[in-house]
């Protein structure tokens, strides 16, 4: 947005001052009575400004108060206002006027003034910190207020002021794929029209019942009878039901194990509200409160998320027994498979999805606790531990259970689901009819035994443009009951299994091996370790970066999966899909990853981790100090974000010769280089979302990330190499945050970048700072002498350790901060340098004499 010089601005308007206590319909306006000069006059306490009647609460700062007619009220919790950032960004923000009443708005603002910049930044982030006094000048062509210059006294327009819309910020940590209607799921699985009406019926009937049933429905079935399709389409047939209020449906989740932001409940709750929020106008404000006072709360625990963003905000409602219920639909508990961290050990990886799916089925059940209008049908497999858990007290008494196994008429879906299909893939190809030409669809019906997934699978496989429809149906049909005989598959889908191998085995002989090894990465990316794919990258170029590490040519990769389009969404030439999206049913993941039921198809996860680290490895030798600000190709980004990852979840499956192998080839690289372009460049296909080196910097001891284990690594050359490589490592982050710190031309880093390096930065001082020689590190050097590139890391580092600093953060702060003093740096200049709450916090508590003497009472 192009904004005119100042002074052309103000040939078109009025400004308004008025010295005075004002009573406007018996509600207190009280105004500054003389004109701020610094910021710090904004602040309520001020001995210039006379104390508001009403106040909000804004980061420990109290900001702001609004107030209307007598029929406006001014609670900022039950006021109408709709608080949205708009505009520009700059030394000023421009503002949102949405309420045209006429009324009258008293302001005062803290000296980090204008909060309405924070919104898209996050903790801690985008204050636009003024220096100069503020005035807000009327002008008549246009509803926007404009910030600049002195206030004096009270502004009467017909304007609202936007503060810190919390929702916005809600909305970027959401896991907004995972919404039934978004983008990521696009189209929606929905039921075939006429099937599963039995079970979807008794879903909906359960929920229209309100007197005296249970508020949980828990629909279980084994994999492939649809449970995500029957959600979708309870979901869609009660949006379109009339039933006296908007969005019957409050909120949907669809967890996705291929997902990364999916297959975890880090976003859960957070989610949940965003979408209660918008469904629920009632309790908007409220959520957005919660956000604007403590926008903290995005990464707080689970639990604590769960009564500040829906708890808290529906017991705040006048009406709330008068609500209508509102229905919740989890799909997918067991998709839910990861922490949002790391954990600080190794686990295995059942036991972690165990534990974090009985955390989720906790946090539901507290939710339905708090006996809020609330009602939620959850939907997963019958896995033992969440078949026990829901089975227990309490959940057995609050608990519907409905099998969607045992209910409706399974082959009679399959029925109809097949002979529709057959028919347009009989007009799409010319046939004369289903009757003449599809001898086997009786066959396909029995064979399916009325597995819904075994039915499409086939119908994917054999709708080929290049092939003969009729042939590979009776091929597969022929041939799976003599492979059943001599090559069993796991017993409850041995249909399924059978029918994933039979496809497998169609594909050219000369092209199995390589197909298994290009399958074998695609596993590695929507497994359990989970290669940093984000989920906006598309197959093609993902597939292409697998090629390049692995030592194929480019394309090879994609050309050996286009005969599995029936399995996966390879699609046709011009079509692409995400790569978290590109297995069509988690089924046959299932099926690669057992050597029993795969046979020759299965593929190795461990051994192709460690093949495909030792190729990443190698390809980050390229990367030297000499290549630093050069553009580095997709394959060279993605190594750098997964070589810690790797490195983690697969270093105690390493033999002893890989281990020292792999360490070596660490050794060898310019690991600065790679640092420092790792914060150059973001996340392959997106921006940086999460913390890279994180289970690198979580170690305690930094040599644990590179031990496989102590029972293991007691050889002398092992423990010298881990020696070797840890110092490395510690002296290669010394030196690269330092060089991001001190640098004057590097290019602006993406605030999320800044986020994570202020983040892992902070995290590597608690490293640092417990050697005794600390002072001597190059970082803390590079603190007390940031360059022009390094500013706003430098801020954000402060502004982290100030907030509550324990015994070591307060040592480095009084170092640092000494060090600029001594050598008159000018930015202690700066009215809001990032000290400021330091010594703020300084002057609060007892002072040593050492330290009144070393940095003088006036510093202070």
């Amino acid at each position: 947005m192009q904004v005119p010089p100042l002074q052309d601005q103000l040939s078109s308007m009025t400004q308004v001052n008025i010295d005075r206590r004002e009573i406007y319909n018996e509600q207190t306006l009280l105004y500054h009575q003389t004109p701020p000069q610094t910021n710090e006059d904004y602040s309520i306490s001020s001995r210039n400004s006379t104390p508001l009647k009403n106040t909000i609460n804004f980061r420990d700062a109290e900001v702001g108060v609004f107030a209307g007619p007598l029929d406006c009220p001014t609670d900022p919790h039950t006021q109408p206002f709709t608080l949205v950032q708009t505009g520009y960004n700059s030394e000023g923000s421009a503002l949102d006027t949405s309420w045209t009443s006429q009324a009258t708005i008293g302001l005062t603002l803290e000296r980090h003034c204008s909060p309405v910049s924070l919104a898209s930044n996050g903790d801690r982030k985008g204050f636009a910190s003024h220096r100069q006094p503020q005035v807000v000048y009327n002008q008549p062509s246009s509803n926007a207020p404009i910030f600049n210059g002195n206030i004096y006294g009270s502004v009467q327009n017909s304007w609202q002021v936007a503060a810190l819309d919390g929702l916005q910020l809600l909305y970027q940590h959401a896991a907004m794929g995972a919404i039934h209607e978004s983008e990521e799921r696009f189209p929606p699985p929905l039921c075939y029209p006429g099937t599963r009406d039995v079970v979807v019926s008794r879903a909906i009937a359960w929920y229209l019942n309100k007197d005296g049933r249970k508020k949980i429905m828990w629909v279980h079935a084994p994999l492939g009878y649809g449970k995500t399709a029957v959600a979708g389409t309870v979901k869609e047939k009660l949006d379109g039901m009339e039933l006296g209020f908007d969005s019957p449906v409050g909120a949907t989740f669809f967890f996705w194990r291929s997902s990364p932001e999916r297959n975890s409940p880090s976003r859960f709750i957070i989610t949940l509200a965003c979408q209660l929020a918008q469904s629920i106008p009632d309790l908007r404000p409220h959520v957005d409160a919660v956000i604007r006072f403590k926008p903290n709360t995005v990464r707080m625990a689970l639990e604590v998320q769960l009564m500040e963003l829906i708890v808290n905000p529906f017991k705040s409602l006048d009406n709330l027994e008068r609500l209508p219920q509102r229905l919740i639909i989890v799909d997918g508990i067991d998709e839910c498979i990861k922490w949002d961290r790391e954990s600080h050990r190794v686990k295995e990886y059942a036991e972690d999805q165990e534990a974090v799916q009985i955390r989720l089925l906790n946090l539901i059940h507290r939710l339905h606790s708090r006996h809020l209008p609330l009602s939620f049908l959850i939907f997963s497999r019958p896995e033992a531990w969440i078949t026990r858990h829901l089975g227990s007290k309490p959940f057995c008494d609050e608990v519907e259970p409905l099998d969607l196994y045992e209910v409706g008429h399974h082959m009679n879906d399959v029925t109809r689901f097949v002979r529709a299909e057959l028919s347009r893939i009989a007009t799409s190809f010319g046939f004369e009819g289903v009757d003449e030409e599809w001898v086997d669809e009786q066959a396909l019906v029995r064979k399916s035994g009325g597995l819904m997934v075994y039915a499409a699978t086939v119908i994917r496989h054999i709708d080929d443009e290049y092939g003969d429809p009729r042939a590979l149906l009776s091929d597969i049909l022929s041939s799976s009951s003599a492979t059943t005989q001599s090559n069993p598959r796991s017993k409850p889908f041995s249909s399924l299994y059978d029918l994933y191998w039979q496809i497998m085995r169609s594909c050219p002989e000369r092209n199995r091996s390589l197909m298994t090894n290009v399958l074998e990465d695609v596993m590695l990316s929507l497994g359990p370790v989970g290669l940093a794919f984000e989920k906006d990258v598309w197959h093609r170029a993902g597939l292409r970066v697998l090629d390049i590490l692995s030592g194929r040519s480019p394309g090879d990769g994609l050309r050996a999966l286009r005969p599995l389009h029936g399995v996966l969404r390879i699609g046709k030439a011009s079509e692409d899909t995400r790569m978290a999206d590109l297995v069509l049913h988690s089924s046959f993941g299932e099926f690669l990853n057992g050597p029993q039921v795969a046979s020759e198809f299965g593929v190795d996860l461990h051994g192709g981790t460690v093949r495909l680290l030792s190729k990443i490895l190698d390809h980050m030798a390229s990367i030297t100090t000499d290549t630093i600000g050069q553009k580095l190709d997709d394959s060279a980004i993605f190594a750098l974000d997964n070589w810690c990852h790797l490195w983690w979840h697969t270093k105690e499956t390493f033999s002893q010769s890989i281990h020292i192998d792999l360490m070596k080839k660490i050794i060898a690289l310019d690991l600065t280089a790679c640092f420092v372009q790792y914060y150059l460049y973001p996340t392959f296909g997106s921006t940086m979302s999460e913390d890279v080196l994180v289970t690198l910097l979580n170690c305690s001891n930094m040599s644990d990330f590179f031990i496989r284990s102590k029972g293991l690594d007691g050889h002398p050359d092992v423990i010298s190499l881990v020696h070797m490589v840890t110092s490395l490592t510690q002296t290669s982050l010394d030196q690269a945050f330092a060089f991001v710190l001190k640098a004057s031309t590097l290019p602006a880093f993406p605030l999320d970048t800044i986020d994570i390096m202020e983040w892992e930065c902070v995290q590597f001082l608690m490293h640092v700072t417990s050697q005794p020689t600390w002072r001597e590190s190059k970082v803390v050097q590079a603190l007390g002498h940031p360059g022009p590139s390094g500013i706003q890391l430098f801020r954000e580092v402060i502004q982290d350790i100030c907030h509550k600093p324990s015994r070591w953060e307060w040592d480095l702060l009084e170092h640092i901060y000494n060090t600029m003093v001594q050598e008159k740096n000018p930015i202690l200049e700066v009215e809001d340098h990032p000290f400021r709450e330091f010594l703020k916090l300084k002057r609060s508590t007892r002072i040593p004499k050492r330290l009144e003497e070393q940095l003088g009472v006036h510093d202070l």
